[in-house]
Order: structure tokens, then sequence, then C-alpha cells
């Protein structure tokens, strides 16, 4: 018997590989945007389904490659996962193809999701592109994991929603395979997403990749930290100066590094620490150009500086930027390396050791506000990103800044050369930035102790008054 009107309806038509391609991808654009889509419209053969799943697949991998770049490596462990979803929405179809009596949906359902995630994925990595531009970095945190197909909620809606339009089905059943599609499928992806096919390289997903510890490298290392130390300029008897340790202590994130740069070249700048300022820090980018962000070159270089700097007038400016624990460790990452963690206990003892005594102390770390109680004496300012109990924010991948850092750094001291000035200011505009992303209030925290804190009015002047005469034609 010929095929009846409402059967033939169900029946793909086939268009050739790439025809069959075209379609579907058009019937994916279409969902992305919240169209109507009838299951009829797709081609749901075996060889539709796996061509789409094979250009998502590239799709992801061309994607991946372009954000993280060159220096990244494929990473092949995450291919199984990559095709999880892939059985859950076959079955998810099969369940949805017998409640609705509609044949087509065993694969079509399938090719659908499928489709749908394309073009969601290529959104994604141009919105990762245009975050990279200052003006639309409120983007990066909605960019993030465990957000995937990237905007997660999106492609469940419209998921959701292609079985909600199914014409001629009873909407109660139709409600019923949408909550079989959330059961079987969506919620299974939520605790169990698909991770880029391209990733950066190093154990831990690291930025810049894993350092090599070559014969260039140790050599490099063997007399980086001394040749620092003794090119320091030394203080002079009645006329006060700043120095400047930057410490950048995790090596997987490239925002430690150029924030400690940033932070070098402010202080370089507006309180005239050029020749009296150094970097420690760990990342594969300066493994020869900069010595290693360790406890024990910290403590080296603080001892030095305690030898060159004039103890009664020399103010110290030690900033520490990394990730922080509950347990307020700094972490000190370099692999493979195998680095101790900074405490600041360890910190307290290293400037003790140092003899040095006017000492101003940043820490841009989570949980950073724990550095506060061992390190606070009248002779000392403490400023943390954090309290002792709470986040920081803006250490991603791509990051020049974490938002601390940029905050304190790049807006609040570029108009004041008041430590505590600058906190207030840093600390309103995170709050800000804190209201409009939803985030926990990291509440940063400020010591400032009797004594440094008349040190220090009586510097602002001076270092004011020497920034205007350079900023003069």
């Amino acid at each position: 018997m010929p095929a009846g009107p409402a059967e033939t309806a169900e029946i793909p038509v086939s268009r050739g590989p790439l025809g069959n391609l075209l379609c579907n991808l058009k019937a994916g654009l279409r969902l992305s945007l919240l169209l109507p889509v009838a299951p009829q419209r797709l081609c749901v053969t075996p060889g539709a389904l796996a061509l789409l799943a094979l250009l998502d697949f590239l799709c992801n991998l061309g994607v991946s490659y372009l954000l993280v770049g060159r220096s990244g490596s494929f990473a092949a462990a995450a291919v199984p996962g990559f095709f999880f979803h892939l059985p859950l929405v076959l079955f998810a179809g099969y369940l949805a193809a017998r409640l609705l009596s509609r044949p087509v949906l065993g694969c079509g359902l399938a090719v659908a999701l499928v489709a749908l995630s394309i073009p969601i994925e290529l959104t994604h990595a141009l919105l990762e592109r245009l975050a990279l531009f200052r003006w639309l970095e409120w983007l990066q945190p909605y960019l993030d994991a465990p957000h995937y197909y990237r905007f997660y909620g999106w492609w469940c809606f419209c998921g959701l929603l292609f079985l909600l339009r199914v014409s001629g089905a009873p909407l109660a059943r139709r409600v019923q395979s949408a909550l079989l599609l959330l059961l079987v499928v969506l919620v299974p992806l939520w605790f169990f997403s698909r991770a880029d096919l391209w990733v950066s390289a190093g154990q831990g997903g690291s930025e810049s990749g894993e350092l090599q510890l070559n014969e260039r490298v140790l050599a490099a290392q063997g007399r980086l930290l001394d040749s620092e130390l003794a090119s320091l300029l030394p203080g002079e008897r009645g006329r006060p100066h700043l120095y400047f340790v930057g410490f950048a202590g995790d090596a997987t994130q490239d925002v430690f590094l150029k924030e400690v740069l940033t932070a070098q070249q402010v202080f370089d700048r507006r309180f005239r620490t050029a020749g009296r300022s150094l970097i420690l820090a760990n990342n594969p980018q300066t493994a020869t150009t900069l010595p290693f962000a360790s406890a024990s070159n910290l403590e080296k270089a603080l001892v030095r500086l305690g030898e060159v700097m004039n103890r009664d007038s020399d103010v110290l400016v030690l900033f520490l930027t990394s990730h922080g624990s509950r347990d307020h460790e700094l972490e000190v990452s370099n692999p493979p390396l195998d680095l101790d963690q900074v405490t600041p206990e360890m910190v307290r003892t290293m400037l003790a050791k140092s003899g040095i005594r006017w000492k101003v102390v940043v820490v841009s770390a989570c949980f950073s506000g724990g550095f506060i109680d061992p390190l606070k004496g009248e002779d000392t300012l403490v400023i943390t990103a954090a309290d002792a109990k709470s986040e920081s924010f803006g250490c991603g991948f791509g990051e020049k800044f974490t938002w601390f850092g940029e905050a304190f750094l790049d807006r609040a001291l570029k108009s004041t050369h008041s430590f505590s000035d600058a906190f207030v200011k840093a600390r309103a505009i995170i709050r800000k930035w804190e209201e409009e992303q939803g985030e926990t209030p990291s509440n940063p925290q400020i010591w400032v102790g009797r004594e440094i804190g008349r040190k220090l009015r009586q510097l602002e002047p001076e270092l004011a008054g020497k920034t205007q005469k350079k900023q003069l034609p």
C-alpha cells in the first residue's frame, strides 16, 4: 500500500550529504533563534547525524584552538566525554518518538540538538574574542564553564522548545517528552559537561605551557637573582626611597605575571622605585629572564634588601599575587618543580630576618585577609584583596589583571600617592563590579600601623611633587 500523507511527512528527504548537512545546519540556526522547526524538515539519516557530529567535533577543535593558540595541545582524553551526549539524546529521541507517535524523532531529536550546538559554539567563540576589549570585558563571567554548550541554558531552552512545538501531538504528551529530555539528557550533561578538545598545555591546563628545565633555564636561574640584587641602588642618608618587590607565585595562569609586571611599572613611574625594584615570577615565558618566585628566593631578596636599604628612612613595598587557599597559603606553583607554599607566618619571619622596618605588604589573592593578623604592626601597612573567608575575582585565562589588581593598580594608584586612599577607591570599584556581576563580596581589607601611617603621609607630598615635575614638558 502507498504511504498516507502523515506517514509521507515522516520520511526524510535525502539531498545528498552536503545538502543534508546544510539543511540541518539551517535548522540548527533557526532553533538557536527560537524559531519553529518541524521535525520532518530535518534530514534524520544515520549518515546525516554522523556528519553533524563530526562537524561539531571540528568546530569545537577549531574554536578552542583559536582561543588558546599554538601553545596548547590536543586533549585526547576529552574525546570520549565530548561524545557522551550522543547516546543520551538518541535514547531521549526514542522515548519522544514513542510518546508522541513521531518516528522521525528517534534520530531527529539528536540531529536537532547537535545542529543547535554549532551556532551556539560559534557565538561563544565570537563573544570570547569581543570580551578581550575592555568595554566588553563584563561578558567574560558568562562565558565560563560549566555552562556548556557554553550557554547551557540557551541550548536547553531551545531543545525543550523544539519538543513542545511538535505539531499534532497532545500538549500533555509534549510536556512529558520535554520532561524526559530534561531528565535523560540535560541533567546528566550539567554534571558531566564535555571539555574542549584543544587546551592550554601543561599539567592542570597551564596557560603558557609547562616549564622546560633545560640547561639554558638552569644556567639563567643560577645567576638571575644575584644579578638583580647586585644591581639594586643603595639607600641614601637623609633622602627616603621606596623599594619594590613583586612576587607572582602561580605559573599556570599568566594573569599573575601580567599583574606583577604592571605593578612594577606603576611603582617605578609614580613612586620612583626604578633601580630599586625587582620581580620574582613563576611563568614559562620568563624562565630565563626573571628569577623564580620561590620561598627561598623571596627570603634571599628580602635579606639583601635589608642590607641595601636605609632602614631608618626607606620603605619596602612587597606585592604578592597568586591563588590563595582557605588555609591562608599563597600558591607557589611552577611545574615540574615542587615548591613550598608561602604562608603569612613565613613572610613575617622573612621580614623580621631582613631587618626592614618600614613595610607595605599587598596581597592579591583569595582569602588573603588571613595575612593581616600575622603581619600587622605599628611599622607595617597590609592591604589584601579579600578578607580571610572570601574569594577574590578575575584570575582567569587571558586576563591582564585580577579585579583587585585592576582596581588598585590600574585605577586607584594612578590618581593618588596615598595607599590608604587608593585602597578606599579600589574597594568601591570592586564592590560595584561584584554587584553588577552578582558575586559574593570579596571584602578587601587594610591594616595601617600608626607609625607607618605617619611615615607615608610624610612621603606623599614629595612623591607627588616629583611626579608632577617629571610630567612637565
